[in-house]
């Protein structure tokens, strides 16, 4: 079923319910301010959706595009989603990962990051990487506000550092002893398009722990992709990083792979079978002779993501869960999520719901209010509500639930009880 989008929103409702005089700028900043409460009234048609999360420990973080969990099976079984401190009050707090067994999924509140960096006895701490999002291969250009700052802590304390967007096919940190990362923040202009905030182990690591052995004597680009055949690419995982030394290009003689400007490389692809990681690249055609074990070296970094940013002026928060997982071993959850609104940005940007007559009293009823005129708005927001149940009915067809009654005991009901 098709859906609108902010263009198509704008072309249908501009004059009809905008700000006279609106042009495209004021009108998506008055339907960014008039959204936010049609998707707080309910589950309506195309707010909820669902997703697949994977953890391998007893925590898990929500898409930026979700709100709650409606539903949820953790390894194919129904499983219980409870409310923030619910085991709290039961069992105490579940230090060790047991207690939550004969809970279910629990809320643990908003987090700063998407995942929480790791303490480890093979490395001393992380640095931090600013990253364009597959398949942009290269971040938004400079421009006055495009910047995003992050709060962390050192060995030595609070630090606080500002990335500015360059438009380079990576920024990355000076620091290298990062312990925990507090607050990803972005400034005060759009960046154009989302950026991605990694970290990845840094001070004390043995690169010997951490190379990978070639397949074959050469690594090959075609068009946008860098295919590397290593013996073993079971613990890449897509998003980590790749690095280079010593690989003098051989044909056609342009660029050296690590000394091309980009000398860390984001994993888009991995071939667990064939043992193939895939690397993404500007266009080109170039062919990496290996010169021997001992000079042409392929190094892997695990990579922790820590947050997406676009918008400006925003701190980015995120959902997290609990759930027992004693043993690290991988749980696959498979979610009904509620969708959270988030600003649109661009005409092409998708609106939710997709009903054009609940958007126009939706707005309608934002422009009454800020006239101080609440009769009029709470009609408008009355009406807004109808068309959504009326919408949500004539999509649900004849999946409602219905009460039966069976007074005769022998499988026969009372006709038009409900």
């Amino acid at each position: 079923m098709a859906t609108l989008t902010v263009n198509g929103v704008e072309d249908a409702l501009k004059e009809t319910c905008g700000s006279r005089g609106a042009n495209s700028a004021q009108f998506l900043k008055e339907l960014n301010m008039a959204l936010p409460r049609l998707y707080n009234m309910g589950l309506w048609r195309d707010l909820v959706f669902e997703f697949t999360i994977s953890t391998t420990d007893g925590t898990f973080t929500l898409p930026d595009h979700a709100e709650s969990i409606v539903s949820a099976l953790v390894d194919d079984d129904p499983e219980k989603v409870h409310a923030q401190f619910h085991d709290y009050r039961i069992l105490g707090r579940n230090d060790d990962g047991s207690t939550l067994e004969s809970i279910g999924i629990v809320d643990d509140g908003y987090v700063s990051t998407i995942n929480e960096l790791d303490s480890s006895t093979s490395y001393d701490g992380y640095k931090l990487l600013m990253l364009p999002v597959f398949p942009d291969t290269a971040l938004p250009s400079a421009l006055s506000g495009r910047t995003i700052d992050v709060d962390y802590n050192v060995a030595a304390g609070d630090k606080t550092a500002t990335f500015t967007m360059n438009g380079a096919a990576v920024i990355e940190g000076t620091d290298t002893d990062i312990l925990d990362v507090k607050a990803v923040k972005s400034g005060t202009t759009d960046l154009s398009s989302d950026v991605d905030v990694v970290a990845i182990p840094s001070s004390g690591l043995t690169l010997s722990d951490i190379q990978l052995t070639l397949s074959g004597t050469t690594i090959v680009q075609s068009g946008t992709v860098i295919t590397v055949p290593v013996t073993d690419a079971s613990n890449v995982r897509v998003g980590d990083i790749i690095t280079f030394a010593g690989w003098n290009t051989s044909s056609p003689g342009s660029q050296d792979l690590d000394n091309d400007g980009n000398t860390l490389y984001r994993v888009t692809g991995v071939d667990t079978e064939d043992n193939k990681i895939y690397l993404y690249r500007s266009t080109d055609s170039e062919t990496w002779t290996s010169s021997g074990a001992a000079t042409s070296k392929i190094y892997h970094f695990q990579a922790t993501h820590l947050a997406t940013v676009r918008e400006p002026n925003q701190v980015a928060r995120y959902r997290r869960f609990r759930i027992a997982n004693d043993n690290n071993q991988t749980v696959t959850m498979r979610l009904l999520l509620k969708r959270k609104f988030k600003n649109l940005l661009d005409s092409d940007d998708i609106v939710y719901p997709s009903s054009l007559n609940a958007i126009k009293h939706t707005m309608l009823g934002n422009i009454a209010e800020e006239s101080a005129d609440l009769e009029r708005a709470n009609y408008h927001w009355g009406v807004c509500r109808a068309l959504l149940d009326e919408q949500l009915d004539a999509h649900r067809g004849a999946a409602k639930p219905t009460v039966q009654f069976d007074p005769s005991g022998v499988g026969a009901y009372t006709a038009n009880m409900m």
